[in-house]
Parts: C-alpha cells; structure tokens; sequence
C-alpha cells in the first residue's frame, strides 16, 4: 500500500479546495498523472502522482479544504506494475518505448488481446490556436451512445478570441462524455471516451500505441507498468517533455500557463535541461518584482466600494472575448504612449463611383464598401509610410519592420469586439478585398472564425461610422504602431469655386505609438490618405 499525499502547493500557498478529481477507485495509474485539481487563492494546481498503481481508496471529497501533506490517495498492487517492464531506448527522444518480452509470450499475449469484444480510447481537446490555452464549453453535439466518425464535430469551444468546433480524430462509439456545457478546459484536456469497434490482429498496434521489439536496453532504465492505456500515458508523458530544447514536469507547465508564463522563457537550471515547479516560482518572482509597476503606477487594481449599500446590484461574468478585450486594452494603454491626429475628407465623389461599381461586386459575391475602399487606401499609404506598419520592441529598443501588410478590421458582434485579419492586403484588387471581408463578416457572424484568422494583423482599421459617431480616437492594436479610426460621414457646405456646395465629408483619425511615430509623419500619412480617396486616379499611380 503507497498512500499518495498533497505536495506543495506553491510559495506562499499553505491550502486550496478540491474542486474536481478526476481518479475514480480501481483506476490503474502513472506517475504523474493528473489525480485531482485544488484551487487556492492564487492558481488551479493540477495534483499530479507521484507513484504508480491501483487507486484503492480516495481519501478527499470535492469541497474538501485540505493542507500540503494532507493523505489524499491510497494505492495497492504496485507489485503487479512491475510483471511487464517497458525499456526506453536510444529513440527515447522521438517517444517511442519497446517492451522487452520473448516473442512467444507476446504473441500469446496478441491474441488474447484479440479476442476483446471492444477497445476504449480517450479523445482529447487539441489545441484550439496559437497562443490560446482554454475555452469554455458552450455546445456538445454528441451523447452516450452515439456512433460517430473521425473528423465529426463533437462540441463547440470558446475562447477568448473564436468559437472553436472540435472535430473527432477517431471512429466509435461514445461510452461516455466527460465534459458539460460551461466547463472551462485546456489542451490535452479527455472530453470523450470512445468504444472502439472490434479490432483485427493486424490493428491492434493502432488501438494500444506500443511498439513490441526485443532488444537490449541501453541505459539500463525502465518504466513499470500493466496495462498498454498505462503505457500510452506515460509515453504521452514523454512527448510533452519533449518539446523544443528542454523538459518540465506537467505540474511545472500547468503552474506556469495558471500564472501566465512562457515555459519556453524559464531559465533552464545550471548543468540540466528540465524545467521543475521552483524554477517557474523562481521566475516568476523576479519577473513579478520587475513588473510591479509600469512607470511608476501600481498594476494593482483598487479594491471597489460595496455598491450594495447605495441600492440593488446585479453581476454578470464577463465573456471570454470581452475578457480578452480587457486585458489587451490594459497593455495598450500602459505600454503605448498615444497621440492622436485628426482629418477629414471629401469623399462626394468617391461615393458616386462606390455607387457605380457596388452592384457589379455584389454580383461577383463581394460588397463594395467605405471599409473594404480604406483597406485598399491604407495598404498603399503603408506601402509609403512602412513606419506605420513596424512595432517597437522596448526591450531591445530596435523597430522592427514587416515586409508584409495585413489590416485587422474590427468587427462588432454580439459577443464582443473582434478583429479578423485581411493578409497581404497591399496584393489585392478591391474586387478581392470585398470578396474577403465578405467571407470574414460571414465567419464572425456565424462563429466560425479560425483562430488564425485573427492574427498577424500589422495595421486595424475601427469604422464607427455605421452607427453614427462624429469623432473616434481608437487604442493602437498592441505591438502595432497605428490604427485608423472613421466616424459617420455627413453632408457639410464646402466653399467651392466662389459658392458653398453640398459634400459628403468623412473624418479620420489616426492614433500612433509617439514613440517611434511623430506628428509630422502622421500628418503626411493622414494627407496621402485623404488625397487618395478624394482622387480615384491616384490608385493607379
């Protein structure tokens, strides 16, 4: 018997509350499986083994407070773990594990796999995007019971930043759905487990992912374990450890993505290559004692009045996106010192020629719009003024200039503001451009919009102008430079030719980072701009 206890939770953290555990009793374990998550008031630590074998008895329930020590898991058969040695050989860094068996036995061993009716295998949450690390479950198209095929939709995944349709990698039958609505999961996360269909001699390999070799072990290392599930995980295991240069500890990783830290920039300790829990502390605690503040201002938010006592309250959860949204505009306004130019334009003539032209795009499945004609103007004001196309890396204090336009189009919808990205937009006739944000509208609207899709955007273009606002200063995008912000165009009388004449005038605004933008440079961008659209000649020049 091994009695499995909480180890620590982190610096500084003497308790947390079990809020899942995701063991049952007569489970066969790995070391460093994920045994059950504990929430302090800091992080959601996920509890990783520290042995393997069979869980006998769970010691803590759901709700439960516990304290570093605290007995939590109790194992029996360890002795069993051990009839079926797994040997690592020199292809330990590509993940592959031999058994050492003799051929006889395995082969007895083949076939009396083959003679199980079924197969279990457990699907997990890919990963839903660069740089996005969990979504909420918001619909699951599938129950125990069903039958399904590879590449069916199984559920759909928000994030902060799209709506994610996770597709099956595998056929069968659903024994059991392991994820509801509203569950906040992250990749490698087991959403589905599926009953195989009966599986041939020849497929048994694809059903228990372990390659059967004699051969001698080199390092004279083993892993014990029973079963090839047990296997499959700690060879799961290994292929998360090795990714890029160096190794972690999952408990290491998880802290690290709790606390918003890259992995890939601890410091790796002297003389090793595997990342542990006190290195990410240890990185942590100098990278929070550099951030403290940002220019001399607290990043610690006030702590708000009991509004309570004034009348009746209400709270509501902010969505993913619109969570996002907050957090980008933080970093934009506390990294970026802005200054803000303003324009206005006489697009009398512009409009007439939109006019003309919108029916013959319409028909070819795009929409000829002030927002897909700024996309064109501004790609070739870029190609002029790359400036505003660059971003500052502060740390290194060098500008950094992209040899490729892509406008963000911020798009409002009913889940919060999103900005798909057009790429190489400065390639593109206007025909393609419409055909383009056609398509991307189209993507938002129906939650469909890939995550890739919303980035690499080097320049945003806001366009109020469809709901009627008079003037705009919009934030910088966060590393962009610069944004363009348009509001409602309206008829003025403009003194032409010795009279007032009735024009259709749009303003602009441009905000820039002053840091590497100047006024001056602003001004002659907002004037190129301005002469662009007021003249449909000067496309071709």
């Amino acid at each position: 018997m091994t009695q499995l206890k909480l180890p620590s939770l982190g610096e500084g953290i003497e308790k947390g509350t079990v809020i899942s555990i995701t063991v049952k009793v007569g489970d066969t374990i790995s070391t460093e499986q994920a045994l059950m998550e504990v929430e302090t008031d800091k992080v959601v630590v996920e509890v990783p083994s520290d042995a393997a074998g069979i869980v006998a008895a769970i010691l803590v329930n759901i709700g439960d407070e516990i304290n570093e020590g605290t007995p939590i898991i109790q194992l029996e058969g360890e002795e069993l773990l051990k009839e079926e040695p797994i040997t690592i050989s020199k292809a330990e860094d590509t993940a592959v594990m031999s058994l050492v068996k003799d051929p006889i036995t395995e082969t007895k061993k083949k076939e009396k796999i083959v003679e199980q009716p079924a197969v279990n295998e457990e699907l997990k949450l890919p990963s839903l995007g660069e740089g996005i690390e969990k979504g909420t479950v918001i619909a699951i198209h599938v129950k125990e019971g069903d039958t399904i095929v590879a590449e069916q939709s199984l559920m759909e995944v928000e994030t902060d930043k799209v709506v994610v349709e996770v597709p099956a990698d595998a056929s069968g039958m659903v024994s059991k759905v392991l994820v509801s609505i509203g569950d906040e999961i992250g990749e490698g996360n087991p959403i589905i487990i599926l009953k195989k269909d009966e599986v041939e001699g020849a497929n048994i390999e694809a059903a228990a992912p372990i390659e059967i070799v004699k051969e001698d072990n080199p390092n004279n290392t083993s892993l014990e374990t029973k079963t090839p599930k047990q296997s499959a995980a700690i060879n799961n295991t290994l292929n998360g450890e090795r990714k890029g240069k160096f190794r972690a500890s999952p408990l290491a990783r998880k802290i690290a993505r709790e606390i918003g830290i890259d992995i890939t920039q601890v410091t790796l300790p002297e003389g090793g290559n595997r990342i542990s829990v006190q290195d990410v502390k240890n990185y942590s605690k100098i990278r929070n004692q550099n951030r403290a503040t940002v220019n001399g201002v607290s990043n610690v938010a006030p702590k708000l009045p009991d509004f309570s006592k004034w009348g009746t309250i209400r709270k509501e959860a902010m969505s993913g996106i619109a969570q996002a949204t907050s957090k980008n505009m933080t970093t934009t306004w506390s990294q970026i010192p802005h200054a803000w130019l303003q324009e206005k334009v006489d697009i009398t003539d512009l409009e007439t020629k939109r006019q003309t032209h919108k029916v013959q795009i319409k028909e070819a499945g795009g929409a000829l719009t002030i927002t897909s004609i700024l996309v064109k103007v501004m790609s070739k004001a870029l190609e002029r003024f790359p400036i505003f196309n660059a971003s500052l890396n502060g740390s290194t204090n060098e500008i950094i200039y992209k040899d490729y336009i892509n406008v963000g189009v911020a798009v409002d919808s009913d889940r919060g503001l999103m900005v798909p990205v057009l790429r190489n937009a400065n390639e593109k006739g206007m025909l393609q451009i419409s055909q383009d944000l056609v398509s991307l509208s189209k993507s938002v609207k129906e939650k469909k919009l890939k995550p890739e899709e919303l980035q690499g955007g080097t320049f945003t273009i806001s366009n109020l102008g469809g709901i009627g606002t008079s003037a705009i200063f919009p934030l910088v995008n966060h590393p962009q430079a610069a944004i363009l912000g348009v509001a409602a165009s309206q008829t003025e009388a403009i003194w032409l030719d010795g009279k007032f004449e009735p024009r259709l005038i749009m303003p602009l605004t441009i905000g820039f980072d002053h840091r590497i933008i100047n006024g001056a440079d602003a001004a002659r961008f907002l004037k190129y701009a301005k002469e662009l659209l007021e003249d449909w000649f000067l496309w071709n020049m």
